[in-house]
This record gives C-alpha cells, structure tokens and sequence, in this order.
C-alpha cells in the first residue's frame, strides 16, 4: 500500500515543485497526482510514480467518457492507497475557481476509502460564499489538517470549528541549507507583475541581477534582465545558495530568500499580493523594499 500525493504539481510554479520535492522525502514511495510526470520528474530528479489529475472540467469530462487510458491510468491506484496526503500549499484561496478545483478532486479521493491528510495548508480568511461552503465540506471530513500560518489557523477554526496544528509551510520547515562561503555579488529578483528597475539600479549598482520567474507567467515582467526559469530542484538551490540578497512577489521565491539571504537580505518587491505573503513576511520581519 502506498500513499498519494495531492497538490498543484506539473503546472509549472516552482514552489508548488518545491512542495513535493520535500514531500518526497518524507513519502519517498509515494505517488504523485500531476499535470505533467516530464516536468515534476525532471524537477525532483527521480523517476516517479504518477496519476493524472481526474476530471474537474467539461474538457477532462469529456476525456474520461470517450478515452479508455486515462480511465485506466487514473484506476491504477484502487486498492493500492492507504492514505492520501495533500502537502502543502495554499489550495483554498480566495479564488473561487481553486475551490471548485480542489474540492472536485476532494470527492474523487474520497472514493479511496482511506486516510485523509492536509498538511501544511495555507486558508484564505476573506472567502466567499460558495468557496466557504466547499472548504468547509472538505476541511470538516478530512482526518488530519496542519496549516502554515497563524491567519490559516484562524481561518480553519473559523469555518469549521476545528482547532489545528500552526506549522511552517513544507519547504519553510523542511529545507535548511546555507553555505556563506558560496555568496557572490548576487541579486535575485522575481515578480509576478510590472515592477520599476530604476531604484533596483541605484541601490544595487554593483550587483549582478538575475530574474528567477518561479511561475513561467512571470518571465514576461523580467525582460530587461537575465532571466532564469529553473527546471530542477538543484538549479533552484544554487541559484540562492550564491545569491546575497532576494528580492520578489512570489511567497516561496521569499521562503528561500529568508533561508539563504538571511531576512534582512530579502524584501517583498511591493505590497504582498496574497495573505499568504503578507503573513509571511509579518512574522519575518520581511519588508517592503
């Protein structure tokens, strides 16, 4: 019997393969429910055991009834799972779309008959109607949930009176690497919308900047730079292993900031985005740049 991890893989967001390269040393056997096996394999470094996704939408619908394979493929797993761990991330959100998501493939894991885990979870306070009353179904059935902030906690308690463990994000917890004899003269910048790099110029003139798009979105904003979209788990490492300061949007762009630049090194590029973000870097220390 093995277990099965559930998370927002093969998408392509860096810290969500981030998530399941740390899960995968905890669950080293595990099987990975992604979008796409090429590029969660390439990024963890390993040969996996995978499953698509089941359907959510009128398009995956449409694939189930009419395709036999992926039918097949998605039933490779029954009776062989004895517990289902979601690992991380922030998979309730405000957007009402992600609860829909999240919760469709909630109904289908339940088919499995056996233990449910959210570990790690990141929930959004201000939810709407409809998405509160789909988290609420999920989070009041599940058999165990962890969060990764005090607001997560709150919220969880808020929606369906339970009171749970306030963990570190996965990645946060998990990950401690820091070796200062690598640093160089580096700045990693990272955004998820339009930025100025005029006062980045003025303060770091003599720093070589590298934009890491940590979402293949983000590369567009970082056109006036070196741009890097890691596709492994190493290259993200030694990319912050050399650096000396971190400077971004994205939430685990800022984790790894805070771990290997030290949270004085690291600033949040303009206002956080998410509550997630602004949790993160209130109880850091981490500030506006």
């Amino acid at each position: 019997m093995k277990t099965l991890l559930v998370g927002n893989f093969g998408s392509g967001n860096i810290g969500d393969e981030l998530i399941l390269s740390q899960a995968l040393e905890s669950y080293p056997e595990g099987v990975v429910m992604t979008v796409s096996k090429e590029f969660s394999q390439k990024f963890c470094g390993k040969e996996l055991e995978t499953i698509p996704f089941p359907p959510t939408g009128l398009r995956s619908g449409l694939n189930y009834l009419f395709f036999s394979a992926y039918r097949k493929e998605l039933g490779s797993v029954t009776g062989k799972i004895d517990k289902v761990v979601f690992p991380g991330g922030g998979l309730f959100s405000i957007k009402f779309r992600a609860c829909l998501l999240w919760f469709l493939v909630f109904l289908w894991v339940r088919k499995l008959n056996c233990r449910i885990e959210f570990l790690h979870q990141g929930v959004d306070e201000n939810l709407g109607f409809f998405s509160r009353i789909l988290t609420k179904f999920v989070l009041s059935r599940v058999d165990q949930i962890t969060v990764r902030d005090k607001k997560s906690a709150i919220a969880v308690q808020n929606i369906c009176g339970k009171d749970v463990e306030n963990r570190k994000d996965r990645v946060n917890e998990e990950l401690r690497m820091k070796n200062e004899e690598l640093k160089e003269k580096r700045v990693l910048i990272n955004a998820r919308s339009k930025f100025s790099l005029e006062r980045l110029d003025e303060r770091f003139a003599d720093y070589k900047k590298i934009f890491v798009a940590f979402d293949e979105q983000d590369k567009k904003f970082g056109s006036d730079l070196d741009i890097i979209y890691p596709q492994t788990r190493k290259e993200v490492l030694e990319l912050f292993e050399k650096a000396e300061y971190a400077i971004g949007e994205r939430l685990h762009f800022l984790i790894l900031g805070e771990m290997f630049c030290c949270p004085d090194k690291t600033f949040v590029l303009k206002k956080p985005y998410a509550e997630k973000v602004q949790s993160f870097c209130s109880k850091n220390g981490i500030e506006e740049l």
